[in-house]
């Protein structure tokens, strides 16, 4: 009995003492909070249960107390009801007592219609130029002038842009009809939300952005785009209708707007200006909501061409000539966004013929080509790259494209397949291209495989291009400039990227309107595997060696391929230390 009494004691003292952790500032930014101590289990919930604070802290505990953690993951509102204690330190005009959910900071009374559209004018001329700018100004200040349900309409209203959307059929072995919402039904809709969602796609397209960032944060929701390879902040909306946007653009992309608490996955197709366009949509949670970041596809073919991607004719002719090959396995290396997948498209393209099979395993299909057969990966159906890659063995392929190969099943049935009379083209992640060999010998993969079936490697990269209108140059300093002079470059071009919190009223360039670049350039090293290097491959050499026996083959590295850019004046040489391993 009194054991029993001392082990209550001391499941009641470490339960004080876990209230404790959990209380503190630590805890309360982790979103942690104590559920109950039942069955000799601590219950805990948390808004992002993968949250490394948040598994810090159970590991914390599991190891201090021995005691078995199960976390339950809770709503922002859940979270905030349990911390309702620490809710007291807002103001009372700051919350609302019904839900305890914090009002947006706008101001609620209505400004005149002439406020109104003047201050839509300068946010409308904000968005324009930040498709060029390199700005940490934010039309945050103009957003909090207007109340959230007027400035979302009016924002909205001002795009000319038409749209129309229509849902992807997920699944191809059904045979669903596509559900379409017509151009007068999104133009004609009264919902704010509905026009502001489209809005964000449609600036996107203006702007040629690769991404979208839509991020709720404490006091807004933060709208980001990637221009150029760099994230830029184009504007900021209340925070009242983030759920609402992000509820909607769920809608859209065919995920259920009922689950917060997990990471989904979808896509949207729209229609702007008569061009259809693909965004692959990804969502995940997080203390202050759902973040979505919306990846645009381009699915134009006709950017499909090698002789515009690749400027120096040596590379150029060593990836027609390997990409021509009968069979045997090309590998392009880089990191996300680099635009493998273009250039892979871009040598399918010039294989296109209709005496050929070329057949695709890709997530998601990118680029729709006609006359290829292309197969999208569905990974809970069990479809994923090995699987699908087997099932196109017997098809009778001559052409396979491997959208990535990512691990050792898939790899090995690629270069299986490249050993039996087919070209195989696929991407791997790696830094450069000695390195994407010793990566699939990590993988498992034998070395007189790899080295019977590799016939070449090309590692890329996308580079900033200098604006040719506002661009300066200046004479290359011996001591300050090292790797320009040891390239025998006399001459720099510099970018004029103005910063506009200080030079707020100076004139922009018409052209990149501040950020000194406009439009981007490839970086290649293309190694074309000989004799040498082969012999290198079979005796598993490191990458190191490789890369020098490489070099001595006249393979010209990233490093070298930038500065012949910078030569040029195309690019600048910051550009290039940006993106580049200084490793030569």
């Amino acid at each position: 009995m009194n054991s029993e009494l001392k082990e209550n004691k001391i499941e009641e003292s470490n339960t004080k003492k876990i209230k404790e952790i959990l209380s503190s500032d630590r805890g309360i930014n982790a979103g942690i909070v104590f559920i109950s101590d039942a069955h000799n289990k601590i219950k805990l919930g948390a808004m992002n249960p993968i949250y490394s604070k948040v598994l810090e802290i159970v590991d914390e505990i599991k190891d201090k107390f021995s005691t078995e953690v199960e976390v339950k993951q809770i709503t922002t509102e859940e979270w905030e009801k349990w911390n309702s204690e620490e809710m007291q330190q807002f103001k009372p005009n700051e919350v609302d007592n019904s839900n305890k959910v914090l009002k947006n900071s706008l101001p609620e009374e209505k400004l005149e219609d002439t406020e109104l559209k003047e201050a839509v004018k300068k946010l409308d001329q904000e968005i324009k130029n930040t498709s060029l700018q390199n700005s940490d100004k934010k039309p945050k200040s103009i957003l909090q002038e207007v109340i959230s349900n007027e400035l979302t309409n009016e924002l909205s209203n001002k795009q000319e842009d038409k749209f129309d959307f229509f849902d992807l059929d997920e699944n191809p072995e059904e045979d669903e009809e596509v559900d379409i919402i017509e151009d007068s039904e999104f133009e004609d809709a009264d919902d704010p939300v509905i026009k502001a969602a489209g809005s964000i796609l449609s600036t996107c397209s203006r702007l040629k952005a690769s991404d979208i960032h839509a991020e709720p944060l404490e006091d807004r929701m933060r709208i980001r785009y990637r221009i150029d390879g760099v994230l830029k902040e184009v504007y900021s909306l209340p925070k009242a209708k983030s759920r609402a946007i992000i509820s909607r653009i769920k809608v859209m992309s065919k995920l259920d707007i009922a689950e917060k608490r997990l990471p989904q996955d979808g896509r949207i197709r729209c229609r702007i200006n008569e061009v259809v366009s693909d965004f692959r949509v990804s969502t995940l949670p997080g203390k202050w909501g759902e973040k979505i970041v919306l990846r645009a596809l381009q699915s134009d073919s006709s950017m499909l061409d090698l002789d515009k991607l690749i400027s120096s004719k040596n590379e150029l002719s060593m990836v027609r000539d390997m990409g021509s090959s009968p069979y045997g396995i090309f590998i392009v290396v880089g990191p996300t966004g680099s635009g493998k997948s273009t250039t892979l498209y871009s040598i399918l393209n010039e294989r296109n013929t209709p005496d050929v099979n070329i057949s695709t395993v890709e997530d998601p299909v990118e680029y729709t080509l006609d006359g290829i057969h292309q197969v999208q990966v569905i990974r809970e159906k069990g479809l994923d790259f090995s699987r699908a890659l087997r099932s196109l063995m017997r098809q009778d392929p001559d052409i396979i494209l491997v959208g990535e190969t990512r691990d050792k099943e898939t790899a090995q049935t690629a270069m299986e397949a490249a050993l039996t009379g087919h070209m195989v083209f696929t991407t791997l992640h790696a830094n450069d291209t000695a390195t994407a060999i010793t990566r699939l010998n990590e993988m498992g993969i034998p070395p007189y495989l790899v080295g019977s079936s590799v016939i070449g490697v090309m590692a890329q990269r996308l580079i900033r291009k200098i604006c040719p209108k506002c661009s300066t140059s200046r004479s290359v300093d011996s001591e300050k400039d090292k790797l320009a002079h040891q390239h025998g470059i006399q001459v720099l071009k510099k970018a004029s990227v103005v910063d506009l919190s200080n030079n707020s009223s100076k004139e922009l360039c018409p052209i990149c309107n501040g950020t000194g670049y406009k439009g981007r350039l490839g970086l290649y090293e293309v190694m074309k595997v000989n004799d040498p290097i082969r012999e290198l491959i079979m005796k598993s050499s490191t990458a190191d060696v490789i890369r020098e026996c490489a070099s001595s083959n006249g393979v010209k590295s990233l490093l070298n391929y930038g500065m012949d850019l910078v030569k040029e004046g195309l690019t600048t040489i910051e550009e290039v230390e940006r993106v580049c391993l200084l490793n030569d």
